[in-house]
């Protein structure tokens, strides 16, 4: 395989994080893993920080493309509630390991969690400023932290879910998202 552009450098770099953890994302590996040299990778990434940015922002963009494809729109022309139930089926899906690895990464380094911040922003509904929170609010709160918990679930706990619960789930937590008097597409 002999990749010539970062996504294919980047999706490499995802195989070796999914395999050995993040620790294990050297120029060395990615580049072994990419089919390159070295230096062909330092082309592409001046250092391995560059290289963990670059890696949280194709896992964000790869977020932010089924997001806009489950709101049938992007975020900025979607409603909250139509921005809460996209995010609630994309994180509703199964985390892979290296997933939930580069995002507890991104909890450590600003620069590392910035594209996750700026996708946060974008389309999971704002936590609440004031108490007490009206019934809508507590429901998009509740279907936000329930998609993250079904997001982590199989990861953390090495128990599959079958498919018909996990999509069982799915739709009540989408269902969660809108107001009493709207119904979810």
């Amino acid at each position: 395989m002999r990749p010539s552009n970062r996504s294919a450098i980047l999706d490499a770099a995802l195989r070796v994080v999914e395999r050995a953890g993040v620790t294990a994302v050297t120029f060395e590996s990615v580049a072994q893993e990419a089919g390159l040299t070295k230096g062909g990778l330092v082309y592409h990434f001046p250092s391995r920080h560059a290289l963990l940015v670059s890696l949280q922002e194709h896992l964000a963009e790869q977020w932010e493309s089924a997001l806009v494809a489950a709101a049938g729109k992007p975020a900025a022309e979607a409603a909250a509630t139509e921005r809460a139930a996209a995010y609630a089926r994309v994180a509703t899906t199964s985390a892979t390991r290296a997933e939930l690895l580069l995002v507890a990464e991104a909890a450590t380094d600003p620069a590392l969690a910035q594209p996750w911040v700026q996708l946060m922003e974008s389309w999971a509904p704002p936590p609440p400023s004031g108490s007490p929170l009206s019934p809508e609010e507590a429901d998009r709160l509740i279907a936000h932290l329930a998609a993250d918990g079904l997001w982590i679930y199989e990861t953390l706990t090495g128990i599959a879910l079958p498919p018909e619960t996990r999509d069982q789930l799915s739709r009540r937590i989408v269902e969660i998202t809108h107001p009493r008097h709207e119904h979810p597409r």
